[in-house]
């Protein structure tokens, strides 16, 4: 059986698709399996074992509803069917050349300063970013599946390249910047190499400390607008 993206078999990416218009993103809907079969023009037996399949897999989950079930798609199928989607649209459409995230704004763990006040990303900062960001970065937190998945997907676009490079006594790793505006300040977000932060996560930069610059508390709202044609905003 096909699978797409590794994951997910073509037969279940139609069942899900299926919950999907029927309403079972958002709250948990009745649907026997007969009458998903008929959507799916397959046999009673074959919906059933699509249902049983995504369950087991962690992709919808089901609740008891009087003497039968409520099925609702679970996070992980929502992230699965974002994924889909957009793959589709990159295959249909010109690719964007700009993102937008929104996210909120989070304490890390304090590594960005050490690592924003090193002279061999500064200096690679200022000639290619054409600013020395302030010596820190901005960590916000992602909340939606669906920029979780652009994120994924700016990672792979070009960017512009930080070079590591060593002291004699460590060595540093690259990573790629891409310009950007947080709110309405000039900046650039960050895409390491090797990083313990997963895509629910950016980390953003400017020549300024951006928590007070714009007035950002723990878990403040910030949109960040990612360009990809220039590489100076």
């Amino acid at each position: 059986m096909t699978r797409l993206h590794g994951k997910l078999k073509s037969s279940q990416l139609s069942a899900l698709i299926e919950l999907l218009l029927a309403g079972a993103k958002s709250k948990p809907i009745s649907m026997t399996t007969s009458e998903l079969a008929k959507r799916l023009g397959k046999s009673q037996q074959a919906a059933s074992n699509h249902i049983l399949e995504l369950e087991r897999e962690g992709y919808i989950e089901r609740q008891r509803e009087g003497r039968g079930f409520a099925l609702k798609i679970t996070d992980k199928g929502v992230n699965e069917l974002a994924s889909f989607y957009l793959t589709l649209r990159s295959m249909m459409e010109e690719t964007p050349d700009m993102y937008e995230f929104h996210g909120y704004v989070f304490t890390g763990l304090g590594e960005g300063a050490y690592y924003m006040s090193l002279q061999g990303y500064r200096d690679q900062f200022r000639k290619k970013l054409g600013f020395e960001p302030y010596p820190g970065t901005l960590n916000l937190k992602i909340k939606s599946a669906l920029e979780m998945q652009r994120i994924a997907e700016l990672k792979q676009r070009e960017g512009i390249r930080i070079e590591g490079f060593s002291n004699g006594n460590r060595t540093y790793g690259g990573l790629k910047v891409y310009s950007a505006l947080i709110e309405d300040e000039r900046g650039a977000l960050l895409a390491i190499d090797r990083t313990h932060y997963d895509n629910s996560v950016i980390e953003v930069i400017a020549p300024v400390r951006l928590r007070d610059a714009l007035s950002l508390q723990e878990n403040s709202k910030v949109t960040v607008k990612v360009f990809l044609n220039s590489t100076r905003v």
